[in-house]
């Protein structure tokens, strides 16, 4: 009886005293530096108990298969790939070609065939100016000439005869030529009343309407040729090196959801003091006529590049604590698979994609899907579905 009262004694005791140190634990500092040290320490307390657990179901089952639910995952293969890491510049959509149209002649419009947006073919009909006035001129002119020719030639039949003066006939013949060359002037202006385009393309920026004066010289419309676009793009002077003639680059259209690839046929000659960049143009075939002017564009230009490398997916590198990276792979044992924690190097990040420098080899399989949810040594069964 004394014994039984004795050993309820010590396990009250127990109790509390394992209740009073579960309640120290529970005391949450004030100070951020001890919040930051009870979190770490629960941190490994919460890992050290998993891997516990983790080996405790593997344990039980080796003796008693299959009593637990394996985790299923998939995998992939750890291969190598040439890794590029881009620097994003934004850039614009130019025509490659752009031909001003303008009259050589003064004169009211009397036609505008086409519209902004219309498609023109080289040598279309485009504008036709009034030139009344000219047709006057012409037909006063072309009746001085007839006179001035009927006197030239009546004073060549008497020069010839040796009737009348060197000077009468030098003069006769002097006002005929200069009124041919008058009337050659003004149907060369009667042929320019008809305004015709000078190469193929797409009428932009019409700035004349029917009825308006046409002034010679004064843009009357512009028209883009857009089989080839240009982008247009300022790039930071420290990439001077990095970028050649000719070098291929990929450009994002994000209006259009779409890329292209293109070459650099232009770059500048000279730094913009103001922003420090220096200007590039690539070339593209407009496929389908997507490609508008002034189109937002996403020039990628290649700051690092590294060949043959181990690339995995960032998602699948985890962290210690410590801070120590490692990927959960997989491992054959005893006939069953088994995860595996493998520490890494990192290298370079990327648009979702990481560098393994250290760590990993061609022939490791990682684990993707449920590399968090699995722990180092547990038992998992891959999954074999698409």
């Amino acid at each position: 009886m004394k014994k039984g009262i004795l050993s309820l004694l010590l396990i009250v005791f127990v109790m509390i005293s394992c209740n009073k140190e579960n309640k120290k634990d529970n005391v949450i500092p004030n100070d951020l530096a001890g919040k930051k040290e009870l979190l770490k320490k629960k941190k490994m307390d919460l890992m050290k108990l998993k891997n516990e657990i983790s080996f405790l179901e593997n344990q039980i089952d080796s003796l008693e298969p299959g009593l637990k639910k394996h985790i299923l995952v998939t995998t992939i293969k750890a291969t190598k790939q040439d890794f590029r890491r881009y620097s994003e510049i934004q850039g614009v959509v130019k025509s490659d070609e752009i031909t001003k149209v303008s009259s050589e002649i003064p004169g009211r419009i009397l036609r505008v065939y086409v519209d902004n947006g219309n498609r023109v073919k080289k040598g279309q009909l485009l504008v036709k100016i009034d030139v009344e006035g000219i047709q006057n001129k012409l037909e006063e002119l072309q009746k001085s000439y007839d006179l001035a020719k009927d006197i030239y030639e009546r004073q060549e039949r008497l020069w010839k005869k040796n009737i009348g003066s060197e000077i009468q006939f030098l003069t006769a013949k002097n006002n005929k030529e200069r009124l041919e060359k008058g009337i050659e002037s003004l149907k060369i202006q009667l042929r320019k009343s008809k305004i015709y385009a000078p190469s193929s393309g797409i009428v932009d920026n019409k700035q004349i309407e029917e009825g308006e004066l046409a002034s010679p010289g004064f843009p009357l419309m512009m028209i883009l040729n857009t089989a080839k676009m240009k982008v247009t793009a300022d790039v930071p002077e420290n990439y001077l090196t990095s970028i050649h003639k000719g070098d291929k680059v990929t450009v994002k259209f994000p209006s259009l959801n779409m890329e292209a690839t293109g070459k650099i046929k232009l770059i500048g000659s000279t730094i913009n003091p103001t922003n420090r960049t220096f200007s590039i143009e690539t070339i593209f075939k407009n496929h389908k006529d997507q490609l508008k002017p002034n189109l937002l564009a996403i020039v990628l230009i290649t700051d690092y590049y590294l060949p043959d490398a181990i690339v995995v997916p960032s998602e699948l590198v985890q962290y210690e604590i410590s801070g120590k990276p490692f990927v959960m792979i997989v491992a054959k044992e005893n006939g069953l698979l088994k995860a595996r924690k493998k520490y890494v190097v990192t290298g370079e990040e990327y648009n979702g994609n990481i560098v393994i420098s250290e760590g990993l080899t061609e022939n490791d399989t990682l684990i993707d899907k449920g590399a968090r949810s699995v722990s180092a040594n547990e038992i998992i069964e891959v999954s074999t579905s698409k």
